[in-house]
């Protein structure tokens, strides 16, 4: 798991880093979009750190919409849960209670050498014992 993570995670890095050396010149961020003569609103960066400013402002903003898209299916979710267990709550209310083992009584387990088990099931009838391949 680790090297599968190291081994997606190490080439993304070398990329990542790499644009940011090819990118170091400054570029002139303007806000205001109507006067392109002048950057008056404007800031002065390094266009790797505009570029990832951007790529982190659009994973904000895809998360947003994407957490709203699940709203609905996640309330309709919740409200099934809430009834599946209350439906489950009044069956065990209902239900009979099993009656449970005698005391001193073996219970099987897998691989329980020298404990009481119970009788060993028959044999299939012939019609039911599964073919075998060629």
């Amino acid at each position: 798991m680790k090297l599968r993570n190291l081994l997606i995670t190490l080439p993304v890095i070398i990329v990542v880093v790499a644009l940011a050396l090819a990118n170091r010149r400054p570029v002139v961020l303007s806000f205001d979009p109507f006067n392109t003569a002048t950057a008056g609103n404007g800031v002065e960066v390094p266009l790797f750190i505009a570029l990832f400013g951007a790529l982190i402002i659009g994973i904000l903003i895809g998360g947003t919409v994407a957490w709203g898209a699940g709203l609905k299916r996640r309330r309709v979710l919740k409200r099934r849960v809430k009834i599946v267990e209350r439906d489950l709550a009044t069956a065990q209310k209902t239900a009979p209670a099993e009656a449970a083992p005698a005391p001193g009584t073996a219970i099987t387990v897998h691989g329980g050498a020298g404990l009481a088990t119970a009788p060993a099931a028959a044999p299939l009838p012939a019609t039911q014992v599964p073919a075998t391949l060629p």
